[in-house]
């Protein structure tokens, strides 16, 4: 649970300028008074209770959850700038606070005598201990998990809120922010946030980002060296963070602030331009969305189609997966929207890390285990019932299949067998829908870049998602803190992956896009080009900048460009090379 820290205001005036350093997790620059929000202390865990108070106690732990039950459903309900990983993550705290094995034993050490909040207290840092004491890293890095909820739970026995509307027009500095409260925070106008952990790909940097919210991660001490209500820059670009600016430190970035906002609304003027380098070499914009009022944004923003369509924001809030006609109706608006371009619907990329309905057993490991296609491939009703109502939106002949997470030519046959089926029984029921409809895969795993020949064989397009791709050819979790360093997508092993994929790709002649967040990198635009990417989808926000840069590049340099840093051995001689 987060609390403000209660600082009297300071005399700014007399401050010496504080110079801290971190990673620049979310571009932009921010300059305002900012708030120190510090975690709570610890809780008494050795609270006793006479034998007349367990029915009272166990009632207020019901309560409880069912209060943040409500809280969490409404975070998602409410906001509709919600990615589907951070709508991932929430559901995940609902499978956590919903646990049976751990409200049952929360219930007996109250029956055990002690009261709700140490039995809570109790039982879920003997929960995160299991997962910090594991080998596997996944487990570790989701101890953090347990303790977000944890604290809320107690916040809600407490009946202790949040009052967010303290950050308004504020920069928000803390130890940690999860999800939901970076959420509730933006909602009440926080203008840029700084943390001293978290990963670069963490769920929050990645939300920071769709906000279009400084951020700067890893500020060591930044709690205790930055004083309550004084006056901060915040500079996302570069990581730099001055508390207490003179007046021309002050004048200087109030300036750079005004430049960026004359940037945005030349950026606005390029939308009816074509997307091409300054050769003409076409290089065609896409959106990646999640909501429908997504599609809205990308159109205003000039993108040429859905490139990735995350279906699993359908499953948000719910217990199960829905049914044909919800599925139908969620399809065939973003198809008509974006009509006469195209979209590409993924199919549900999901697995017991974000939502186990239908996984017979716990999964030790699940981002290795039955996630993607495999899932799919399991439970092949609520596949078949999610092709059906893809194929009959794709009546205007706009829509096109992409299937997750393939790494086996079999995925990739038996998958294509699911959809000629439900082909014919649409058919033989005398329903319409595109018969010529395109399907491609996901190219995420090292094993589909090794096959990715024979795959292109038996593909209709490839869409390369780098930041799984980063994660699986690094073998490092792209949202735990530990592995920031080890977690780049800019490492030669992840770019001669791409470019290898890229071979197969135009050898086959079939198109290929990239989808992750390399897509809309400052510094990758250039290589990707050069290594011969011609579509980049990107989220609506990031379009507009991502074609300012593509005007400027030559195709003919960043193609010689791209065979000299293939060969090189390192990332920082190949960033090195790009960001000059």
């Amino acid at each position: 649970m987060l609390a403000e820290h209660q600082i009297p205001p300071v005399n700014i005036s007399k401050l010496i300028p504080v110079f801290l350093k971190g990673i620049p997790a979310s571009s932009g620059i921010s300059i305002s008074k900012c708030i120190i929000i510090e975690q709570e202390h610890s809780h008494n865990y050795e609270i006793r209770i006479t034998e007349d108070k367990i029915d009272s106690e166990i009632q207020k732990l019901i309560v409880s959850v069912e209060n943040l039950n409500t809280d969490y459903n409404d975070v998602v309900k409410n906001s509709i700038h919600l990615s589907s990983v951070v709508i991932q993550i929430i559901e995940s705290y609902q499978l956590i606070l919903n646990d049976d094995i751990i409200l049952n034993s929360i219930k007996s050490r109250i029956k055990s005598g002690f009261d709700a909040e140490s039995s809570i207290s109790r039982e879920f840092d003997s929960q995160k201990n299991l997962f910090l004491n594991s080998k596997d890293q996944l487990l570790k890095e989701r101890s953090v998990d347990l303790e977000n909820v944890k604290n809320r739970l107690l916040s809600y026995l407490n009946q202790k809120s949040v009052d967010y509307s303290l950050a308004q027009d504020k920069i928000i500095v803390t130890q940690n922010l999860t999800p939901t409260d970076l959420l509730k925070y933006k909602e009440q106008g926080a203008l840029g946030i700084i943390t001293e952990i978290g990963g670069i790909a963490s769920h929050v940097c990645i939300l920071a980002r769709s906000f279009e919210m400084p951020a700067i991660i890893g500020v060591k001490d930044a709690v205790k060296l930055i004083k309550h209500n004084s006056e901060v820059i915040i500079d996302g670009f570069t990581g730099l963070i001055i508390a207490n600016p003179d007046t021309s430190t002050l004048k200087k970035y109030k300036k750079r602030i005004e430049e960026i906002e004359e940037h945005k609304l030349k950026l606005g003027s390029l939308v009816k331009v074509d997307s091409r380098t300054n050769d003409q070499r076409v290089i065609n914009l896409l959106a990646n969305v999640d909501r429908l009022d997504d599609v809205k944004q990308a159109l205003i923003n000039g993108a040429e189609g859905i490139g990735l369509a995350r279906t699993e924001t359908l499953l948000s809030g719910l217990s199960k997966i829905p049914g044909e006609e919800i599925q139908y109706g969620w399809y065939r608006e973003i198809a008509d929207r974006i009509f006469p371009n195209m979209a590409t619907i993924r199919c549900f990329d999901i697995g017991s890390d974000k939502f186990s309905y239908g996984i017979p057993i716990k999964e030790n490991n699940p981002a290795l285990g039955l996630r993607g296609i495999r899932y799919l491939l399991n439970n092949i009703e609520i596949f078949k019932t999610q092709i059906k109502a893809i194929l009959r939106a794709s009546v205007n002949k706009n829509i096109k299949i992409m299937l997750p997470m393939i790494s086996d030519i079999h995925e990739l046959r038996d998958s294509k067998k699911v959809i000629s089926e439900c082909m014919k029984e649409l058919r033989d029921s005398g329903v319409s829908f595109d018969k010529s409809i395109k399907t491609g895969i996901m190219i995420e795993t090292p094993a589909a870049v090794i096959m990715s020949e024979l795959l292109a064989k038996e593909s209709d397009f490839f869409s390369i998602g780098t930041n799984d791709l980063t994660q699986y050819v690094l073998a490092a979790d792209r949202t735990n803190e530990l592995v920031t360093e080890v977690y780049d997508s800019f490492h030669p092993a992840v770019l001669r992956m791409i470019e290898m994929t890229i071979k197969s790709a135009l050898k086959s002649k079939i198109p290929l896009s990239i989808c992750g967040e390399l897509a809309s990198h400052s510094a990758a635009t250039q290589i990707l080009i050069g290594l011969g990417v011609t579509e980049l989808s990107v989220p609506p926000p990031l379009i507009l900048e991502l074609k300012n840069r593509i005007l400027n590049i030559n195709y003919s340099q960043a193609s010689h460009l791209a065979k000299k840093i293939i060969d090189l051995d390192n990332s920082n001689d190949i960033l090195q090379i790009l960001e000059n």
